[in-house]
């Protein structure tokens, strides 16, 4: 025990006292405290970056994979990704793929346009395209 104190002792930092009364400050009185091994942080070298440290941290969780909730808990957040991911992408799909047909009908309609002198009506455009749901919007500017 005393050998132990001799060495703590000896690899404590000792700080001058910080006030001319002779009395330390809390912040004097720990760094006495402190082993000359702890360097502060800004000695220490670059730190690895932030996001390093918590992957390095969530690679030591021990997760217990057999707990139902956990089950449930992963499930839904790769659902929840999947989805979130997903649903945008296919409604950009086919928002992209009825542009194209648009373009098509527009086309054929100019066609029929120059070979009967009219336009084709509702109802034919109606079989070739159905309405969807952004066709039937009013965009009203109630400013």
């Amino acid at each position: 025990m005393a050998a132990t104190q001799a060495l703590m002792s000896a690899q404590t930092v000792r700080a001058p006292a910080a006030s001319t009364s002779g009395r330390r400050t809390a912040a004097a009185a720990a760094a006495a405290r402190r082993p000359a091994l702890a360097r502060p942080a800004s000695r220490r070298g670059p730190a690895p970056p932030r996001a390093l440290n918590e992957l390095m941290m969530l690679a030591d969780l021990d997760i217990d994979w057999s707990d139902p909730d956990t089950q449930v808990g992963a499930l839904g957040a790769v659902l929840g990704l999947a989805l979130g991911i997903g649903a945008p992408a296919f409604y950009a799909s086919r928002d992209n793929r009825d542009e194209e047909r648009l373009e098509e009908l527009r086309a054929l309609n100019r066609a029929t346009k120059e070979e009967t002198g009219e336009y084709m009506s509702q109802e034919e455009i109606n079989a070739i395209r159905p309405a969807r749901w952004t066709d039937r919007r009013e965009f009203v500017d109630n400013d």
